[in-house]
């Protein structure tokens, strides 16, 4: 059950406001392997317009997703953003247990950690500048059937700007590790260079 309004007015400027938002119940999906409810607790988003500037606010919850929120300002020139639109924001992410997505996962396979994540907006909506850290603790993929036992994962992404570091990537598959790390540029012309370590790493 959803609830929300609306206004509208244009003139010279555009003044506007949106926000739709879960008043109760939750969302099932339904595939080839029956149902499965998200045990959402909050699913909202805003939308704001006032002066020139443009406010966008969003955010999910729930027991089987962990929990998505952030907020998006944009200042165009005109009455309409473009390529060109300044923007600032944040984005927060937060998963404690990646267990409760098994049932999002092909059957047979089972995930474990936890995963966060914080990015800051900037720069232009055609070309943002993403600044900001994602990490994972205790990660684990099995398969039981294929011999996939991949456990004790870890990784550290950093964003700065224009820019991507993965000082840390690393997981235990049997008695080996496997590690990486590395940088990438995401500019106009993207490239990437990753330095990949196996020492007795069992794949299956």
């Amino acid at each position: 059950r959803m609830t929300g309004h609306a206004s509208l007015l244009l003139n010279e400027r555009l003044t506007a406001e949106l926000l739709v938002e879960r008043q109760s119940g939750d969302l099932r999906v339904t595939d080839e392997f029956g149902q499965r409810a998200l045990g959402l607790t909050d699913l909202r988003l805003a939308l704001n317009v006032q002066d020139g500037v443009w406010r966008l606010a969003q955010g999910i919850a729930g027991k089987e997703l962990g929990s998505f929120g952030g907020a998006l300002a944009l200042r165009p020139a005109q009455l309409w953003p473009d390529a060109s639109t300044p923007l600032e924001g944040v984005l927060q992410a937060n998963v404690a247990d990646l267990g409760t997505w098994g049932s999002w996962v092909p059957a047979g396979w089972r995930l474990g950690g936890r995963a966060n994540a914080t990015l800051l907006f900037a720069g232009r909506l055609g070309a943002p500048d993403l600044t900001g850290r994602a990490e994972g603790e205790n990660l684990a993929l099995r398969h039981l059937l294929y011999g996939v036992d991949v456990t004790e994962g870890r990784f550290t992404l950093d964003l700065k700007g224009q820019r991507a570091e993965l000082s840390r990537l690393e997981a235990r598959g049997g008695d080996g590790w496997l590690r990486a790390s590395g940088s990438a540029e995401l500019g106009a012309q993207p490239s990437a260079r990753i330095r990949v370590t196996a020492d007795k790493l069992r794949v299956l």
